[in-house]
């Protein structure tokens, strides 16, 4: 793959865009320009640019990112792609497109390559934040969760049953959801999900269960734990994870993509198919 340095523009300087920012200035092999449009700050910017990763509140992703793609300039889309399923759409058209699902680049996920699990508990709970209140939680939080849930378990949801409340906002702020998934050449999977923002810590767990035996991964603390049945005991046994940033190895994919030497990691098409979901979720609350 060519190192040759790419020029790139951020749009959004918030939360996320001063993460991305704090990585990508520092990379060698990228010059970083800044836009923060909720602040009216426009900088000069370079007449042609490899690149664009756009960090601003999600209702204004669609205006930004489409006359970009348009342009041919791979966009990297912090999630959720769209508040609205039709510019979703719009957007996921593009092939030159990443959203920042950025759970997928999760080390804790490494050791469970290749299982075939049966029933999966999600857990993702976080105190209030007056962030993302244009979203509910299932947009703002559990979309992470939907999206690496659809990478693991691909096949039919069968049934879906959601309930949620609203607790400090008027829209949803904590959802349960379970989910029953048929599997092609493999056995039926049950997914329960919860998610929160109205928690008084932060948590955010998988436990995975396979005939013999089942993982426990901590997402906030970077931890897998596998635990086997042997013999009517149970075997417990803490699973080493790579340590790697997530947020710069989201980088180092979506570079790659841009330099034409690999695919678009959670691509719009993905991101669609998690939003997709998600909408099925929020018309099933009860």
């Amino acid at each position: 793959m060519s190192t040759a340095e790419l020029v790139g523009v951020l749009y959004g300087h918030g939360h996320m865009g001063r993460l991305h920012a704090s990585k990508l200035t520092k990379r060698p092999d990228v010059t970083l320009h800044i836009v923060d449009p909720n602040k009216g700050q426009q900088p000069s910017l370079p007449r042609s640019f490899d690149f664009a990763v756009i960090a601003t509140p999600t209702r204004n992703h669609a205006s930004i990112a489409e006359p970009l793609l348009a342009r041919g300039i791979p966009c990297l889309i912090e999630k959720p792609l769209s508040n609205v399923l039709f510019e979703a759409e719009r957007l996921a058209s593009h092939t030159h497109l990443a959203v920042g699902h950025i759970e997928r680049f999760n080390p804790v996920f490494v050791p469970i390559n290749g299982i075939q699990p049966e029933f999966i508990e999600i857990q993702r709970l976080a105190p209030f934040s007056d962030r993302s209140t244009d979203l509910d939680v299932i947009d703002d939080l559990m979309i992470h969760d939907l999206d690496v849930m659809l990478q693991l378990l691909p096949g039919e949801i069968t049934d879906l049953r959601a309930k949620g409340i609203g607790v400090l906002t008027q829209r949803p702020d904590i959802v349960n959801v379970r989910l029953e998934i048929s599997r092609p050449n493999a056995p039926n999977a049950v997914v329960s999900i919860t998610a929160s923002r109205v928690s008084e810590k932060t948590v955010r767990t998988w436990r995975i269960v396979e005939p013999t035996m089942y993982w426990s991964l901590d997402l906030e603390a970077q931890t897998a734990k596998k635990v086997t049945w042997l013999s009517g005991k149970m075997v417990s046994e803490n699973v080493p994870v790579p340590t790697t940033d997530a947020l710069t190895a989201e980088h180092d994919a979506f570079l790659t993509a841009v330099r034409g030497a690999g695919p678009y990691t959670a691509s719009g098409a993905d991101a669609l198919a998690a939003l997709q979901l998600a909408q099925r979720i929020r018309e099933c609350l009860v």
